[in-house]
C-alpha cells in the first residue's frame, strides 16, 4: 500500500514538475516577445530592461521551484533551504518592481511613506531568510561533525 502512495506521490511531482516546465517557457517566450517588441516600438531602455530582469528573476524562481521538486522526488522529504532562496528571488522581484515605481511617486505624503515601509519590511524579509539559511546550514554542519565524532 505505502509503495503505491509512493508512486502517486511521485507521479503527482512529476506533473507539478512538466506544468513548472511549461511555465518556465512560457515565461521564456514572453520575455523574449516583449524584449523585441520593446525594441521594435522604441521603448526607453530603462523601462525595458526592468521588465526583462523581472521576468528573468520570475524564472529563476521556477528554476528554484524545478530544483526543489528534484530534490523531493531524489531523497523524498522537502528541504527548506531551496524555498528560502525562493523567497529571496522574490523579494528582490518585488523591490526591483517598486524601486522602478519609485520615480512616479510624490516626493512626499502617504504614497511615499507605505513605499518606504514596504521597502523596509522586505529588507527585514531578506535577513530573516538570509538568517535562516545560516541558521539550517549552520545546524546541518553541527550534525554532521557529531556524525564524525560518533564514527570516531
Amino acid at each position: 500500500m505505502r509503495d503505491r502512495i509512493g508512486m502517486v506521490e511521485t507521479a503527482l511531482y512529476l506533473i507539478v514538475g512538466v506544468f513548472l516546465v511549461a511555465a518556465g517557457a512560457l515565461i521564456l517566450f514572453d520575455t523574449v516577445r516583449g524584449l523585441v517588441d520593446g525594441l521594435i516600438d522604441h521603448d526607453p531602455a530603462g523601462e525595458l530592461g526592468l521588465r526583462v530582469l523581472d521576468r528573468i528573476l520570475l524564472l529563476l524562481i521556477v528554476a528554484e521551484l524545478l530544483f526543489t521538486l528534484q530534490l523531493v522526488i531524489s531523497r523524498g522529504e522537502i528541504a527548506t533551504e531551496p524555498f528560502l532562496f525562493i523567497g529571496i528571488i522574490a523579494v528582490v522581484r518585488r523591490v526591483v518592481v517598486i524601486t522602478a515605481e519609485v520615480e512616479k511617486l510624490p516626493q512626499e505624503g502617504r504614497a511615499l511613506t507605505n513605499f518606504l515601509f514596504e521597502l523596509g519590511l522586505l529588507a527585514l524579509l531578506v535577513v530573516a531568510f538570509s538568517v535562516s539559511i545560516y541558521l539550517i546550514r549552520r545546524g546541518a554542519a553541527a550534525e554532521h561533525a557529531a556524525g564524525m565524532r560518533a564514527d570516531s
